[in-house]
């Protein structure tokens, strides 16, 4: 072979290399940040993570034609890592409120949901949100319920966990009264694993909206706005909410 035939060859290799290039910004693979410890939102599943978020989202990326993985994480990191960058969208039960507004950006509600109080089946002291006051309740760190308790139940001691999972044990060991958090997730363990051992406080203390966080300017909430309309449209949105909470909430 010639050196003007290994010029060729080296020439036709140049397009070959510049296609196998890194993925566009607009190609590259979501990574979704959530807590997935609060079925029946979000829960790991044998080797898939699994709930009401994952396939509300599942189907949000399709419309967006972008693969996508899960990013487990605590709730109170969430955000932090969107604004740093180490995530690109967050579906974790992501209650819509003005001082996330301002340093987050959110997709179009598609849930609404609420907050209610559950305590030990024994306990005979709390029959109302009422019975609340001046007790010890429980929650998870970073979550809506914080901002509730501290501001709606008079007198109460404010216990702050990891996860809802750390806070029903520590009012399964009596070390407080009540626990305090998203009302599908409370109840779902009432009915399943918590069956016999909690009982939950009527009425539902408060209704908020939820979205999918994402950083502040992100070209990703028009496309997902757009997939969230189509699914309420479509009736998706609704056959997927009826899959895992029994009925249409909204």
């Amino acid at each position: 072979m010639d050196r003007r035939q290994i010029l060729q060859l080296g020439l036709l290799a140049v397009p070959a290399t510049i296609l196998a290039g890194p993925a566009r910004a607009d190609e590259a693979e979501l990574i979704v940040g959530s807590n997935v410890g609060s079925p029946p939102f979000a829960y790991k599943d044998g080797d898939h993570y699994s709930g009401f978020d994952m396939e509300m989202f599942a189907e949000v990326a399709k419309a967006l034609n972008r693969k996508w993985r899960v990013q487990p994480m605590d709730f109170g990191a969430l955000i932090p890592a969107l604004q740093t960058g180490n995530i690109d969208a967050i579906v974790s039960q992501l209650f819509i409120k003005p001082e996330r507004q301002k340093v987050i950006d959110f997709s179009a509600p598609y849930y609404q949901s609420g907050l209610v109080a559950v305590t030990n089946a024994g306990n005979t002291a709390i029959n109302t949100p009422d019975d609340l006051a001046g007790k010890t309740i429980g929650t998870e760190t970073g979550t809506i319920a914080v901002d509730y308790i501290k501001d709606h139940i008079k007198g109460a001691t404010l216990d702050q966990l990891p996860s809802i999972n750390n806070a029903l044990l520590a009012l399964q060991a009596g070390r407080t009264d009540a626990v305090i958090y998203d009302t599908p997730a409370l109840m779902y363990y009432a009915n399943n694993t918590g069956k016999g051992k909690v009982r939950v406080i009527r009425p539902t203390l408060e209704g908020r909206d939820v979205g999918i966080g994402f950083r502040k300017g992100s070209p990703l909430v028009m496309p997902a706005n757009a997939a969230l309309a189509a699914m309420k449209a479509d009736g998706r949105l609704k056959a997927i909410r009826e899959k895992w909470f029994g009925q249409d909430p909204a």
